[in-house]
C-alpha cells in the first residue's frame, strides 16, 4: 500500500514538474520571438530554452519509464516458455538498473568537472546545475524502474 501511494505521489510530482517545464519553455520561446520581432533580441533565450527542452526530455523519460512507454520487445519474449521469460526479464532490469547506475555516477562526475564553469549567455547560472539534469534523471528512470516492476513482470508473465 505505501508502495503504490508514493508511486502515486511520485507520478504526479513528474506529471507536474513536467507540466510547468513545458509552460516555462513556451513562455520563454514567446517572449524571445517577440523581442526578435520587435528589433531587440535576447541574447539568452536560445540557449535557455535548448535546456528546458533537455529537462523535459530527461524528466519524460523517467515518466515513460513509470509508465512502461519505453520501448520493448514483449511479442518476442512472449514466444518463449515461461521460466525462459523469466529469466529475460530479470536480465533485462538488471542491465537496465546498471546503465543508469553508471550514467549516475558518470554523470555526477560532469558535474563535479564543470563546477565554476557557467552558462555562456548568463554567466550567473552554473553549467554544474544545467547538467545534474543527467545524474538526477538517472535516479528518477531507477525510481520510476523499481514503481513499474511488478506491473512489468505481470505483463512479462502473462499468456
Amino acid at each position: 500500500m505505501i508502495l503504490a501511494s508514493s508511486a502515486k505521489a511520485y507520478d504526479r510530482y513528474l506529471q507536474y514538474f513536467i507540466f510547468l517545464q513545458m509552460i516555462f519553455l513556451s513562455l520563454t520561446v514567446v517572449v524571445g520571438v517577440c523581442f526578435r520581432w520587435s528589433g531587440h533580441s535576447l541574447v539568452w533565450y536560445d540557449e535557455i530554452a535548448g535546456i528546458q527542452l533537455a529537462w523535459i526530455t530527461y524528466f519524460g523519460s523517467a515518466y515513460a519509464s513509470l509508465k512502461g512507454l519505453h520501448i520493448g520487445m514483449p511479442t518476442l519474449i512472449k514466444v518463449f516458455p515461461k521460466d525462459i521469460r523469466k529469466i529475460l526479464f530479470f536480465l533485462s532490469k538488471i542491465i537496465i538498473l546498471i546503465f543508469f547506475l553508471i550514467l549516475t555516477y558518470y554523470g555526477t562526475k560532469v558535474i563535479i568537472v564543470l563546477r565554476g564553469d557557467t552558462l555562456v549567455t548568463l554567466d550567473w547560472i552554473p553549467q554544474s546545475f544545467v547538467q545534474s539534469v543527467i545524474p538526477l534523471s538517472s535516479l528518477l528512470i531507477i525510481i520510476s524502474e523499481i514503481f513499474y516492476y511488478k506491473q512489468a513482470y505481470a505483463q512479462t508473465m502473462k499468456d
